[in-house]
């Protein structure tokens, strides 16, 4: 390959993450386009969007990443395992602020069972764009596989708390922050008629 085939190649490459932005549009990550649609997770009303290449997580794999019995009920994740959506459900009715203190609390037993974990970021206090509750942190951890950056989500639902959870690579923590932040934004509850 010459160098202005080079050139071409990086342009167009620079063209489809400019057009790719949103979850709507699908997002490029290590110049792969990820696409999101709109998922419910099973066996509830909640609705938020996720990445369309993502699998539910083998259960062999789920055991082997996730050992602890409080492993997260739904796990969806890249075909390399190495990027992982989880929730959990939980049977909480949380009082205004209530994702704050919840999302202190997870802080405080994580570093509890592990003091190396430093809490890198936190936001106490936010709303999805449907307007409910969230709160987040942030932190490194170590799996099997190797480091990797976490995320940690709270958000109060009309009748229960959602517990999310996000990880990935160091690598490529900076490419998936925004649309993480995207995804757990678009959490809804759905009523719709019965």
């Amino acid at each position: 390959m010459n160098h202005y085939d080079k050139q071409i190649l990086e342009a167009r490459q620079e063209e489809k993450r400019r057009r790719h932005t949103t979850l709507e549009t699908g997002i490029c990550v290590d110049d792969e386009l990820i696409t999101f649609a709109q998922t419910t997770l099973p066996d509830t009303r909640i609705q938020l969007y996720l990445p369309e290449q993502f699998v539910m997580m083998p259960d062999q794999v789920r055991d082997i990443k996730y050992p602890s019995r409080n492993a997260p009920e739904f796990i969806i994740t890249s075909l390399d395992s190495t990027v992982n959506f989880g929730f959990n459900v939980l049977s909480v009715r949380l009082d205004e602020g209530g994702t704050a203190a919840m999302s202190s609390q997870f802080q405080d037993a994580l570093q509890n069972v592990n003091p190396s974990i430093r809490i890198r970021e936190r936001v106490d206090s936010t709303v999805t764009d449907k307007g409910s509750e969230m709160s987040w942190f942030g932190f490194k951890g170590y799996a099997l596989d190797g480091q990797t950056c976490n995320r940690m989500y709270i958000i109060r639902l009309a009748k229960t708390a959602l517990h999310g959870v996000f990880n990935c690579p160091p690598r490529v923590m900076d490419q998936w922050e925004d649309i993480v932040d995207q995804c757990f934004r678009s959490v809804e509850e759905t009523w719709g008629g019965v």
